[in-house]
């Protein structure tokens, strides 16, 4: 028998909870872009698209290599550490991202003690460090 393995990096945990609900989609690869693989934490449009925000319906919870494979999962509700998977991402979120995804906490202070300053879905300003929706 032949196969063929695709390594596209090693696994990132962008959860920070183990609860969470996820949805089927299949992902597409930004044209033009240098890769055709998606990374953890980008916020991801209802045609499979990557954006900062606006039109999302859920966060890429893996890493997805479109030419290998362009089938994903995007959580739409839950916990997800909004440091990390901007980081890994490389997307910065923007504000729009918390009012369309109100299923999702984005929590910055994660390994922090006493992180303040985040902000919510109505853009305001908390202690807690969570971001978004209930």
């Amino acid at each position: 028998m032949k196969f063929e393995t695709n390594a596209i990096g090693g696994s990132v945990e962008i959860l920070a909870s183990k609860d969470f609900q996820a949805i089927p989609a299949k992902i597409v690869a930004a044209a033009g872009a240098n890769t055709t693989v998606v990374k953890a934490g980008t916020p991801i449009t209802a045609e499979g698209a990557a954006t900062t925000g606006a039109g999302a319906v859920g966060v890429l919870l893996y890493d997805v290599d479109t030419a290998a494979d362009p089938n994903g999962a995007l959580v739409v509700q839950g916990i997800i550490d909004a440091t990390k998977a901007q980081a890994h991402s490389g997307v910065t979120y923007a504000s729009a991202l918390y009012a369309a995804l109100p299923g999702i906490v984005f929590r910055t202070n994660i390994g922090a003690q006493g992180a303040t300053g985040a902000t919510g879905a109505t853009g305001a300003t908390g202690a807690t460090g969570e971001t978004g929706g209930n």
